[in-house]
């Protein structure tokens, strides 16, 4: 099925370019990790690799971010850090931390995050 970047109701033009685009990415990435195991999600393809389920992880908390930054016009504050540090980062600290996952958990908290970017 083919899928057009277009304008999305709701928003201005160029907004709604960006939200089709967002969309896009998302449901093609979905798509890709349909069914994957958490065995699957936290397989690491190389010693300082990052997971499957990290790199989805780091996709919500660079939105996340964003969201911060340019919603709230602030930096995250301790708490925030503490949520979304490891993932916005990744690095050792994400492939001790971002483990044991089911894919629900990462689906749940993309969609947490993109609620509030639409």
């Amino acid at each position: 099925m083919e899928y057009k970047i277009d304008a999305w109701k709701g928003f201005t033009p160029q907004i709604g370019h960006l939200v089709s685009q967002m969309n896009y990415a998302r449901k093609t990435t979905l798509e890709i990790v349909s069914g994957l195991t958490t065995s699957e999600l936290d397989f690491l393809p190389a010693k300082d690799g990052n997971s499957i389920g990290a790199l989805l992880l780091h996709i919500a908390a660079v939105e996340k971010g964003f969201q911060i930054e340019i919603f709230d016009g602030r930096s995250p504050n301790e708490q925030e850090m503490l949520d979304w540090g490891s993932p916005y980062s990744l690095g050792e600290k994400g492939r001790e931390e971002i483990k044991g996952y089911p894919l629900d958990f990462y689906l749940t908290k993309l969609e947490e995050v993109r609620k509030r970017t639409l």
